[in-house]
């Protein structure tokens, strides 16, 4: 993630520009700007259509809903036309689609009949609570609050009548309130995330202030990693404090948004495997019962283990309509227990 931030640093200031830009030359809608600070406008370089479908409707019980698809973003329009069927930019096709090719994914969940839910929805629905649910449910989440992405998928969603779920890391957003270099510009601030339709974009947890930031050569992740020479009790505290007050921020400056029930696991990564990136012998057997005791829910993009685990399907700009379809339907991935059939799927996600 710290390299390919590099790498796009450099064109952040242009495409940006670009981006605002465009959404004038098309006339989009902008959201309000707060606090002297810009806003994110709303980009429509496709001509998404300005009426809107009907949202859905939840006549189902959630008893009756064996699985849930859950799919991730990242950005958009980076590095590839917001045309582009697929934006397979080798640069940053992992993390990267076009307007166009999130336009076509959305297009077809709702012509095969999904509906979103939200965050409260589906914590409810896989802790076995009663509550109704549409027939057919998709929960769709974008991690690391990411600018441009907002720009590009808000008019599509508002189009479909969805929501989606931004999986939040405090340190980026309060990086980019602060104006720090790799972050303002890039990053969504505080005020900006504030600003998005709340009938569009909820919140909930993917990071701390360093949760997402590498720790040492050994072990390049902040979560699973135990430093050398660090002892248990101090890992286990170093961890907590950044999630604790992770969370806290984001209540602080994003309200009741904020769903404190999930947790999106920084580059699938919880130790819960031996292919997993990890180190040091604490986190194998602390982290993932820390994560069951705080967390309904935990997504991985991976093998899952425990029974708030629970696996997303992260999007690729390669992903052709096709392959995106097959990875939706695979409906044993997405149920609300761990299934050996997940150890088999995309992972080692970027996100």
């Amino acid at each position: 993630m710290v390299r390919r931030r590099r790498l796009t640093e450099a064109i952040t200031g242009m495409t940006f520009g670009a981006v605002a830009i465009g959404a004038i030359l098309v006339g989009a809608k902008s959201f309000a700007p707060q606090a002297n600070h810009p806003y994110i406008p709303a980009v429509n370089a496709i001509g998404v259509p300005a009426s809107n479908y009907p949202a859905g409707a939840d006549t189902t019980a959630a008893k009756k809903i064996s699985a849930i698809p859950v799919i991730s973003w990242h950005q958009m329009d980076n590095g590839c036309a917001a045309t582009a069927v697929q934006c397979a930019s080798p640069e940053y096709a992992e993390t990267n689609v076009s307007q166009r090719q999130f336009y076509n994914e959305i297009s077809w969940l709702y012509g095969q009949g999904y509906r979103t839910v939200t965050a409260a929805q589906y914590v409810a629905w896989s802790t076995g609570q009663d509550v109704k649910l549409p027939a057919k449910p998709v929960l769709l989440t974008t991690d690391d609050g990411i600018a441009n992405f907002y720009a590009g998928a808000t008019p599509v969603l508002r189009h479909f009548g969805y929501s989606m779920v931004s999986m939040v890391v405090s340190g980026f957003a309060g990086g980019a309130q602060g104006k720090v270099r790799q972050y303002a510009g890039w990053d969504a601030t505080w005020t900006q995330l504030r600003s998005l339709p709340s009938d569009v974009w909820e919140f909930a947890f993917h990071a701390g202030a360093d949760g997402h930031t590498t720790t040492e050569a050994s072990c390049a992740y902040y979560y699973p990693c135990q430093r050398s020479g660090e002892s248990d009790a101090a890992y286990e505290a170093r961890v907590k404090t950044d999630i604790n007050a992770g969370i806290a921020t984001e209540q602080r400056e994003l309200g009741d948004r904020v769903n404190t029930q999930m947790w999106a696991v920084p580059f699938n990564d919880l130790a819960q495997g031996g292919s997993e990136p990890r180190s040091g012998p604490d986190p194998a057997r602390w982290l993932q019962n820390y994560a069951e005791q705080k967390f309904a829910v935990v997504f991985v993009d991976g093998l899952t283990t425990r029974d708030n685990q629970h696996y997303r399907y992260e999007v690729h700009g390669t992903d052709s309509l096709t392959f995106f379809a097959e990875q939706v339907e695979r409906a044993n991935v997405y149920s609300g227990y761990p299934n050996p059939a997940t150890g088999t799927v995309r992972a080692g996600g970027q996100s």
